[in-house]
């Protein structure tokens, strides 16, 4: 009988301690689950964020080399190209400033939208008062606003 009697007891304090072990294996899986996802939401923040940079330093590099036609066609947000002809669109841009050099700055993003701050060297035009043409080397930071449509981040046209 004492046997018996201990072997259940044995099983009582053995089935005690099987749940206490599944308890701590369950809160284990559960902490080890939030922190895969916690980096995982930091890697996916870090891709978009990446792919965001990417992006503004392809649309800078063509604004620097006179890229008009391709920034209206790749990186001009498409909701503005059903309102803004591709003609008006590079005709304003042949005033534009001549830029020198460029660096991504600042990257505010938020889910969908983003401000992307630039620090740019650009000659500005100015004209003398004698009517001449006299180009003045300054660095200015730029606010780009860019959204991201279906996946990919394209600059929102403010004019």
């Amino acid at each position: 009988m004492r046997h018996e009697r201990g072997s259940v007891m044995m099983s009582r304090r053995g089935s005690v301690a099987l749940s206490r072990g599944l308890a701590w294996a369950r809160t284990l899986g559960l902490l080890v689950l939030v922190v895969m996802v916690g980096v995982s939401a930091g890697c996916q923040r870090t891709d978009r964020v990446s792919s965001l940079k990417e992006r503004v330093s392809a649309y800078w590099g063509l604004k620097q080399s006179n890229g008009w036609e391709e920034v209206y066609d790749k990186y001009l947000d498409p909701d503005a190209r059903k309102t803004v002809t591709k003609e008006a669109f590079l005709k304003r841009r042949w005033l534009a400033f001549d830029i020198l050099s460029y660096e991504i700055s600042d990257v505010q993003e938020t889910g969908d939208k983003a401000t992307v701050g630039v620090t740019n060297e650009a000659n500005f035009p100015l004209k003398t008062p004698e009517g001449e043409l006299k180009l003045i080397k300054k660095q200015v930071t730029t606010k780009d606003e860019w959204i991201r449509r279906e996946g990919s981040w394209y600059v929102v046209l403010a004019e």
